[in-house]
């Protein structure tokens, strides 16, 4: 069967759709660190920009991955499961409140979590590779 006979699953079209609203809140996060990294001490400039840099590089490979899922190309699984679990992981970091507001970190563990259980689903398998069927 051709790509283009090929009909989107739900769950692949959710899970493109989340990890395109994760690059958005990525590229929000580098927005923001950049704007606060011309506030600092001229010292930590450098490191501000860097880390705005390196948050939209993220939203870029976000973005990608979010198109490649929606367009069943197999390498998004990998990058959406590394991606979900360094979320994940920043989630459990920010609950104790001792980084970051308590909501925030539900909404990133929601947000890992079903984006997680998503690309493993059979449909999403059989979007991403055909071969598989």
């Amino acid at each position: 069967m051709s790509d283009h006979a090929r009909v989107r699953p739900a769950t692949a079209t959710w899970a493109g759709a989340l990890l395109l609203l994760e690059a958005l809140g990525m590229l929000a996060v580098a927005v923001w660190t950049a704007i606060s990294a011309l506030g600092d001490p001229p010292e930590h400039i450098a490191g501000g920009i860097f880390l705005a840099a390196l948050a939209a590089g993220v939203a870029f490979f976000l973005l990608q991955a979010g198109k490649g899922m929606l367009d069943g190309k197999s390498w998004t699984r990998a990058a959406a499961v590394v991606w979900q679990v360094l979320q994940i992981g920043v989630a459990a970091g920010t609950f104790d409140g001792g980084e970051g507001p308590v909501w925030l970190a539900l909404i990133l563990a929601a947000l890992g979590v079903t984006v997680f259980a998503l690309v493993l689903r059979k449909s999403v398998t059989l979007w991403l590779n055909p071969e598989s069927a």
